[in-house]
């Protein structure tokens, strides 16, 4: 924008703001059913019979910042009723930490659901979780990809260092007890028919067609994963290693018309990755990536304005705001 031009003006009418943030809360229901669906699918053929776990994890208030987690035992029908995020926020609302304040809320630093097998059995698997980015991540991934900022990561000799921040927003990941039994489970994966994955099997495990729709017409099986890329940290070279230890085999696939990160992990990685998760590297890698966007808005100022704008019209705010591009403004009515 040129000296001197006058910023644009941008009004939103609140009865619009509430339809798109209905219409977004509804899509991520849709993603999140078709990725419990699958999850439960593929638990099924895992593990046999299975009960879910909402697992939520943060850092106790204070200097220390000492992690926690949280587990609970949940229905399927509570897992399909509320965002993945509203299920962490919902059991964080039942406590509080006594502090030397007074009572203070907990904060939630991730959350995943687990697929727990109800007996012990002679299996390469040890169990399934599956997981959606927070809501920060949702409106961030959107400017990502509006931007194509993977791309720019890419050809960027500075930004480069952060590609691995952009990543998907739906993800299964497959335990197992060691390197070996995770090669075999993803090779089975790679050679899933559809057959096995049918409709039998939804109604056995009482998920309708209700729960997720089915695309029976689509010119791929809609029940068999497709495998559009797989990215080896089992067996790679020293150099190509994640620098946090973090190991796995990490694929994207295609099922019934969606795109999920389905990771096949070690046991003992797994258990890493969980401290990890409510570590210090954690909150430190959070604020590397949330620098590194801070930065591209420096570069790229419409890149920051529609970050600012999805914020607000993804999240629970109905404020008017003012940046050096535009003004944006909240009106009651059409």
């Amino acid at each position: 924008m040129e000296e001197g031009t006058a910023k644009v003006e941008i009004k939103i009418s609140r009865s619009l703001l509430l339809s798109v943030r209905e219409a977004f809360r509804q899509s991520i229901l849709e993603g999140e059913r078709n990725l419990h669906t699958l999850a439960h699918l593929l638990a099924s053929m895992l593990l046999g019979e299975f009960e879910l776990h909402s697992n939520v994890i943060g850092t106790l208030p204070g200097v220390s910042e000492r992690p926690f987690l949280i587990r609970e035992k949940i229905d399927r029908d509570t897992l399909l009723s509320v965002t993945d995020i509203d299920l962490g926020e919902h059991m964080l609302d039942r406590f509080r930490y006594r502090s030397k304040d007074g009572w203070v809320p907990l904060e939630l630093s991730a959350n995943f659901v687990e697929y727990i097998p109800l007996e012990h059995r002679l299996s390469k698997v040890n169990r399934l979780t599956s997981r959606v980015k927070a809501e920060e991540e949702l409106w961030n991934k959107v400017t990502d990809e509006l931007f194509g900022v993977g791309e720019l990561v890419s050809r960027d000799k500075h930004f480069k260092q952060f590609s691995k921040y952009v990543k998907d927003i739906f993800g299964i990941k497959i335990v197992c007890e060691d390197d070996q039994a995770c090669m075999e489970v993803h090779d089975e994966l790679e050679a899933l028919t559809a057959s096995r994955l049918n409709r039998e099997r939804l109604e056995l495990y009482k998920l309708s067609d209700e729960a997720v729709d089915i695309d029976t017409e689509s010119e791929y099986e809609p029940q068999a994963l497709h495998f559009i890329e797989t990215k080896d940290y089992l067996n790679c070279a020293p150099e190509v290693m994640k620098q946090t230890g973090w190991r796995a085999l990490k694929s994207v696939v295609l099922w019934n018309e969606r795109l999920f990160e389905i990771q096949v992990q070690p046991l003992s990685n797994y258990y890493l990755e969980i401290d990890h998760m409510a570590g210090p590297s954690h909150r430190s890698f959070k604020r590397r990536r949330d620098a590194m966007r801070a930065e591209l808005a420096e570069r790229i100022p419409l890149y920051g304005f529609y970050r600012d704008l999805l914020r607000m019209l993804f999240l629970a705010e109905e404020t008017s705001f003012e940046c050096d591009l535009a003004n944006v403004q909240i009106i009651q009515s059409d």
